[in-house]
This record gives structure tokens, sequence and C-alpha cells, in this order.
């Protein structure tokens, strides 16, 4: 075959195949991701949307064009936060909303200006109704060894059984004893042992009486005796970890704990709802005028999510997909 003139002088990358301007954009996923992230870029090409750093909107249009399972859109999810944490667009977590990570750690009755009392996110917290009051339990305990007690989140994480004593004089974790409130709703102590008890029904009796004891739980009021020590049988003490993962119906996984992820969200969602709550208690000063019925701009930039937040979110909707998809499984396998 007759050589074409010149090609001999070629550098031999050039037989590698076209080479495209996009080529870079493709591989800003891990190697792990590439098919995925590649179809989010044929994706946002073809609709002519950006695809590093992209859009709310062009996130929304990609999910409803291209169904799938809830494992397979999970990855998915994972593909995109990757390429664009890998490219640097989420070094900047947003101030507030959902995506928000909780600032400093503030110290009982002592956080700083503008920022949510520990004993007040504890009081927002459920303590009753499925499956919410199992995660307003938990979300109190977090509260109290991450901002109570200051403990580092990967030693909130790693908590065991062993590290928690519950006795006559005091609840204590680890060498730190657990401050007490004179209102049972803000007490630490006492969301310490309510954690604790439901705790040692969903891990020794199962998801069934868990839910049974939430639902017909009644929610502390002041007026209430507190509850320093756990009732028998202390079951939550042969449990693998004080803070397991739980997926949004309440099925939990013994032996995984809570990721550091998960941990930043739930304290700055506990943050949200004390932070309302305080609002609702306040009485309105005066009469609202036009101007304040009239949404302002911030209000309007609070409730259109931004990139960050639609793409933290949807971590945790993957968190959730794949704990489902796995659940699904091992009925299937006959595991369970």
């Amino acid at each position: 075959m007759t050589p074409i003139p010149g090609e001999a002088s070629r550098p031999a990358a050039d037989h590698a195949g076209p080479v495209s301007d996009t080529a870079p954009l493709r591989d800003a996923a891990g190697a792990g991701y590439r098919r995925e992230w590649v179809l989010f870029c044929d994706y946002t090409t073809a609709t002519g949307q950006p695809a590093l750093p992209t859009t709310v909107a062009a996130l929304a249009g990609f999910f409803a064009a291209l169904p799938a399972r809830p494992a397979t859109q999970a990855r998915r999810v994972r593909a995109i936060a990757d390429a664009h944490r890998r490219a640097g667009h989420l070094l900047d977590h947003p101030q507030s909303g959902p995506a928000a990570l909780p600032g400093p750690a503030p110290r009982l009755r002592a956080a700083r200006a503008g920022g949510a009392d520990p004993v007040e996110m504890i009081a927002a917290c459920a303590t009753r109704g499925w499956p919410h009051g199992l995660h307003g339990r938990r979300d109190a305990f977090l509260v109290v060894t991450a901002l109570v007690l200051n403990l580092p989140q990967a030693h909130v994480r790693g908590l065991a059984p062993a590290q928690v004593d519950v006795a006559d004089d005091g609840v204590r974790v680890g060498d730190q004893a657990v401050p007490a409130d004179p209102d049972p709703r803000r007490c630490p102590s006492c969301a310490v042992v309510r954690w604790l008890e439901i705790l040692g029904v969903l891990d020794g009796l199962g998801r069934g009486s868990a839910r049974m004891h939430l639902t017909s739980a009644h929610a502390p009021t002041a007026l209430d005796p507190h509850r320093h020590e756990c009732r028998e049988p202390q079951r939550w003490r042969d449990a693998a970890t004080l803070l397991p993962a739980i997926d949004r119906y309440g099925w939990h996984d013994d032996y995984r704990p809570v990721t550091a992820r998960t941990i930043r969200t739930r304290l700055a969602l506990a943050a949200i709802r004390a932070a309302q709550q305080g609002e609702h208690d306040t009485p309105a000063p005066h009469t609202p005028t036009p101007d304040a019925i009239t949404p302002t701009p911030a209000a309007a930039s609070r409730e259109a999510p931004s990139l960050e937040e639609a793409l933290t979110l949807l971590d945790g909707i993957a968190d959730d997909a794949d704990a489902l998809n796995n659940r699904i499984l091992a009925l299937l396998k006959g595991d369970l």
C-alpha cells in the first residue's frame, strides 16, 4: 500500500484516533466513573448545556430524560459529583441551606452569635413517630457528641457501646460527663438515654418493634421527669456501633457507621429546625407590610438550590438508593 506523502513524519500519536476538544472534559471524572460521566457529557452537548460546571436545570433534565434503576442513577450522581470535585468546583461550600456545613462546634449555652444553641437543636429533634422519630433521636445524640461534648467527627463515627456509661451518677461518653438541662426536652443526658433505648430496640428486636415503640411514644414536655438511666434490659450494649447508618425507610446497617457527610448534613438540618422553631415561637412584632409579603431576592435565592446544594442532596439520594437496592437484592437472595 502506497504511503500518503508526509505521513511518515507525523508523530505516532496521530494514529491513535481523532483528537477531540472535548477529550479533557470527558476525562474529568475518575476511571471508575468514566462511562457514567461520558453519558452526562453527551447529554449536555446534545442539549446545549454546560457539563462542568453544570447547572441545576441540566441535572434535572439529565435524570428525567434518562431514567434508570436506582443503583444506576446512584452511580451517575457520584460520577457527576466526582468530576466536579476533581475540577475544584465544589471547594466553596454554601453558607446556608441544607448543604451548608456546620461552623465551629459551639459550646453548650455558648454558641457564637447567629449560631444555633445545641440544646435548642436537641429540642427541635423529633422523639416519636416513624421513621422521623428514629432519625430525630439519632440526630439529638449527634448534637450531644459532636457539639455539646465537642468530639471530633471521626471519633463520633467510631463510638462503641463500651465508651458510654449510664449509671446513677449520670451519663458519660468516654471520659466526659454529659451535662443536664432543667428542661427534659433540651437535656443532653435525656437525649442520650432516648437514643440508647430506641437503638437497643432496633438492634435487638428489629425494625418492627422500633416502629411500634416510636409510634406509641409520647413527646417529652417541660414537666416530665428526667430520664438519665436506661430501663432494663439494655440491649444497646450489644450493638456494633452507636451510630449505625439508617436509610429514609428506617432500615439500618448493623455494622456500617454513619458517614462523615451524613453527620454534617444531619447537624445542619438540626440547626435549621432549631432556627425555624425559634421563628415560630416568636410572635410577629407588627402587621406584615406588602413589602414583607413580597419575596425578597434573598428568599428567592434560598428557594432555588445552588449547584453545590443540588449535588450534595443528590449524593444523599444516591446513598438511599444504594441502601434500598441492597435491601431488595438481599430479599431476592433470601438472606433476610
